[in-house]
Parts: C-alpha cells; sequence; structure tokens
C-alpha cells in the first residue's frame, strides 16, 4: 500500500507526463503525429554484478498498452506511451560460502563459522506500470495521397527511458541444505557436527513475501520495421532491450554474515539474500504496435 508521500510522488509524476503529452500535441499540429496500441514480450533476466560462479537467472516479461508520437519532422519524433506489464524470474545458486567470524561458544572460546548453502533459489513476480518516453528516428514514410503505388516498407529506431511503477512486488525464496563447520584459531582445529552450536548439516526452509512500492528506471532501445498497412495505418515489428539502472528490492536483501544458524527458529527467518553486489534486471523481446496516422493540421488559408 502506497504512503502519502509516495502517492503523491506518484500524481506528480502523472501530472508531468499528462504535461509532457499536451506539449506534444501542440508541437505536433504541423506535422504528422501517431496514436498507437503496442505489446511486446520475450526474455527477463537479472544480470549480477560482480558474476558468480554456479548461478543462472531466467524468466519472462511482457506488457501492453498505449502510445502517443509527435513528429517534429518527417524523420524525427518523441514517443511517450503508458502500459500495464509482469515479469517472472528465477534466480538459481548452486551453493555459496561465506564466513562469519568471532562467534563465541557457550564456554566462551572464539571461533569462525563456515557455512555452505546449498539450493538457494528465489522468484520474483511483478505487476507494474510502465511509462516509457522515447526518441524515434524513421526513414521517410509520410502522408502520401498516392499511397497504395507506394508500399515501401520503413525502418524505425527509438531509445529512451522507461519507468516501471511496482505495485505488486511479490518473491519467494528457498535454500535447499546448509551445512555449518567451525575452526577455532585458538587451537586451529575444526569442528564439523555439533548441533548445540549449530554445526553440522541442516535440512533447508522456503518463505515468501509481499515488498513494498518500487521504482524501476531503465534504459530502453527498439528497432525494426514499419509496415505501411493502409492509408493511416502503420504496423511495427521489432525487437527491444531493456536494462534496469536499480534494484527497487535492494534494501529488502541481508548480508549472509549477519545470520548465524545457530538455532533451527532463526534459519526459518531468513529472507531475500544479499549475494552480489548489484542486481539489475535486463529484459530483451519482441514488440508489436499498431499506429494510426492523423494527418498534420493545416492551418486554414486567409483571402484577403
Amino acid at each position: 500500500m502506497m504512503t502519502g508521500d509516495k502517492r503523491t510522488n506518484f500524481l506528480t509524476i502523472i501530472i508531468l507526463v499528462l504535461l509532457i503529452l499536451s506539449a506534444l500535441c501542440v508541437s505536433a499540429q504541423k506535422q504528422q503525429n501517431e496514436l498507437s496500441i503496442y505489446s511486446g514480450g520475450g526474455l527477463a533476466t537479472f544480470c549480477f554484478q560482480p558474476l558468480i560462479k554456479n548461478a543462472s537467472s531466467m524468466g519472462y516479461g511482457g506488457d501492453a498498452g498505449v502510445g502517443f508520437t509527435g513528429f517534429i519532422s518527417p524523420h524525427w519524433g518523441i514517443y511517450i506511451g503508458a502500459g500495464a506489464g509482469i515479469f517472472n524470474v528465477k534466480n538459481n545458486i548452486n551453493n555459496f560460502i561465506f564466513i562469519t567470524p568471532k562467534q563465541e561458544d557457550c564456554e566462551g572460546y572464539l571461533y569462525d563459522l563456515y557455512t555452505t548453502l546449498n539450493g538457494y533459489k528465489e522468484t520474483h513476480k511483478a505487476i507494474f506500470l510502465s511509462i516509457p518516453l522515447m526518441l524515434q528516428f524513421q526513414t521517410k514514410m509520410g502522408h502520401s495521397l498516392n499511397w497504395r503505388k507506394n508500399k515501401r516498407v520503413g525502418y524505425y529506431a527509438m531509445a529512451g527511458a522507461k519507468a516501471l511503477f511496482l505495485f505488486s512486488n511479490n518473491y519467494t525464496s528457498e535454500i535447499t541444505s546448509l551445512y555449518n563447520t567451525a575452526y577455532y584459531p585458538e587451537f586451529d582445529n575444526w569442528i564439523n557436527s555439533l548441533p548445540i552450536l549449530g554445526l553440522g548439516a541442516f535440512d533447508g526452509h522456503n518463505t515468501s513475501g509481499k515488498l513494498k512500492f518500487g521504482i524501476l528506471a531503465m534504459v530502453t532501445f527498439e528497432t525494426g520495421a514499419k509496415w505501411r498497412i493502409g492509408k493511416n495505418l502503420f504496423l511495427y515489428t521489432g525487437i527491444y532491450f531493456d536494462y534496469g539502472l536499480n534494484d527497487p528490492n535492494k534494501k529488502k536483501r541481508k548480508v549472509p554474515e549477519s545470520f548465524t544458524w545457530a538455532l533451527p527458529e532463526e534459519f526459518e527467518n531468513f529472507t531475500l539474500l544479499k549475494f552480489t553486489n548489484r542486481i539489475n534486471l535486463m529484459t530483451v523481446g519482441l514488440k508489436l504496435r499498431l499506429a494510426l496516422m492523423q494527418p498534420p493540421i493545416r492551418e486554414p488559408c486567409h483571402h484577403y
């Protein structure tokens, strides 16, 4: 649920988008402009920085919505849209090891706890509102009274930014098993199994939760072909690439070193784990856009 400040920020962004849309309508009056509907989808993945061995991330995502392109010349235009979409991505890490130093046992001796997590998995499912703002270039395909004899295919490219407003952002995380062992520097000795200290092999657990409302900023690129299918009707067929600039779930993640797993109930309270410095969403796929071109508004001629 959005707080008062987040609701105010969201309304401010919507008002700003409407103002930009109004300005585009005014600037495009002497040029052609397009109203469109679009749909796209493809692969989605999280990019880990730095990279992690024995790790993978894969899923799907897509959105659909409406858009407006105000052309400032036959080749250049500014596109703004609004749509709803989803993504579903699963991260898998076969195993990773972390160390929790200077733990104290029941007799006051210090040891370093070495923990191996096996089969760590997390799944992210989100529903979002998408607001893209992009600069479009195209080969010339202006309004033509002789369009039936000039059915040439055009090409286009778009680049810009996109904001995803994550209204529903759910996750599940799971650890198949873990193994704890302790190293006593004072005695140069290892203890591999002592349940009272949480040492040995343990079964894993899973958990799920809902993350707070978040905003994901992305850079976006799209390119493809533009087909005239009617006098004022065009079909865009292209591929797109989006890359996230931030991780809205970053504050939810906990550093594994902060857990000792000494007691079984502590293990059951784990949440999303921080296993790398940066996690960025990346999507690539196909996009279709059906656009209706409105002829430029002609200023009336005045005869004196």
